[in-house]
């Protein structure tokens, strides 16, 4: 198949990101001609096989308010590029690039489909934009009275749809009135191989790990990624277990780090319990689950997760709010699902598993098996590739 991937831009790295690079590379791995399509692209953070074709267009990107001021023109600049370049399967990820590709739908025999995360929560999700800062809700008010309809079209239009959960097919149902395809993203079970020249984070996690109770939490990219409620719990858990530590690991955004410093104030946490790592390399992020205890996912309304998926596969268990992750955990099983903002509960079903080792090992063992039967990248890649297949014959 000849498949063109067409996503706004990959310079932050995420989960939508990093799910573009691992099956892009796999489709053009197993002999697709893969076409990426994007803003720009961050090759410090995203490598991409050397056959894959990829093509920059430059410009703002949507973080930028003059984005949306200039909208119409950078959609005239993806579509001089998608009128001209062959293809059987348009992919668009996220919006506004499932509107430039819906504006194609007159090709009979070129199919388009929206891999979907979640609706664009700026447009749909009214807990998302009213709990925002308030530059953030102003500008997601003008972007509601001005694209949400583009967003709709864009979805409506696509020839079919992939969701990522069962939480996101509800979404797409209620909000687009479709429905569509469900495809797990997969984690790969390999281990990478360790090789970091952070040997000092390294040797400090191996230190942090003797006689202490190692949390790990990752991702707080956006204020719906609970960093409030993560202080809050871990609190709770130190009062109990005075040997805690917290390591918050990846992106953060500017908001999320002052709300938890002024929480460490508060609550007076020694400032050597929390551990700020900065973005952690693939070839780390396996050592660092597997010397963590328990992995924290206080991401709330999450539409997936890729997360514990990762902390799950290195015998870690997971303790997440409901949602997306209700999907991936089995609850008293490989972890626990927690309802959401119950605060006590994710706390006491934490230190549950920090007291009892035999029930800690029971959870761990489960783990590195579900995600082995049921998540693994090669079986997630090979659905996928069917989905593609079936599409493309319609």
């Amino acid at each position: 198949m000849n498949l063109t991937f067409v996503t706004t831009h990959l310079s932050v790295f995420n989960g939508a990101g990093k799910f573009l690079m691992d099956y892009a590379n796999k489709f053009s791995e197993v002999g697709h001609l893969v076409t990426i399509i994007a803003q720009k692209i961050d090759k410090n953070n995203y490598f991409l096989d050397k056959k894959i074709i990829i093509i920059e267009l430059g410009d703002l990107l949507p973080k930028n308010p003059l984005f949306w001021v200039k909208f119409k023109k950078i959609k005239e600049n993806y579509l001089k590029i998608l009128r001209k370049i062959d293809y059987d399967l348009l992919i668009s990820l996220q919006f506004p690039a499932n509107y430039f590709c819906s504006e194609l739908k007159n090709h009979p025999n070129k199919k388009h489909i929206y891999y979907c995360f979640e609706p664009f929560r700026f447009l749909h999700d009214k807990n998302y934009y009213s709990s925002s800062s308030f530059y953030y809700e102003i500008m997601s008010f003008f972007l509601r009275i001005l694209f949400k309809k583009y967003d709709i079209k864009g979805s409506q239009d696509a020839d079919e749809i992939i969701s990522i959960s069962k939480f996101t097919m509800n979404k797409i149902k209620r909000i687009y009135n479709r429905d569509s395809y469900l495809h797990y993203i997969g984690t790969r079970i390999d281990n990478n191989l360790l090789n970091s020249n952070n040997s000092k984070f390294l040797e400090k996690l191996d230190f942090l790990k003797k006689d202490n109770a190692l949390l790990l939490n990752l991702g707080l990219t956006h204020y719906m990624k609970g960093a409030e409620e993560l202080i809050i719990i871990f609190n709770k858990i130190l009062k109990n277990v005075p040997n805690a530590i917290l390591v918050i690991g990846g992106s953060i955004r500017k908001v999320n780090k002052i709300k938890i410093e002024k929480l460490i104030k508060k609550f007076q946490i020694e400032h050597n319990k929390i551990i700020f790592s900065g973005f952690i390399k693939q070839d780390l992020l396996d050592f660092c689950y597997k010397q963590a205890t328990l992995t924290l996912y206080t991401a709330k309304d999450e539409a997936y997760g890729l997360i514990p998926l990762e902390s799950m596969k290195n015998g870690t268990p997971v303790i997440a709010f409901e949602g997306g992750p209700s999907e991936t955990i089995i609850d008293n099983k490989t972890g626990f699902i927690i309802k959401k903002d119950d605060i006590n509960s994710f706390a006491k079903n934490a230190l549950k598993l920090i007291y009892d080792k035999k029930l800690h090992e029971y959870f761990s063992k489960n783990a590195r098996i579900h995600v082995k039967e049921n998540f693994s990248f090669e079986k997630s890649f090979k659905i996928l590739e069917n989905i593609f297949n079936k599409i493309s014959q319609k």
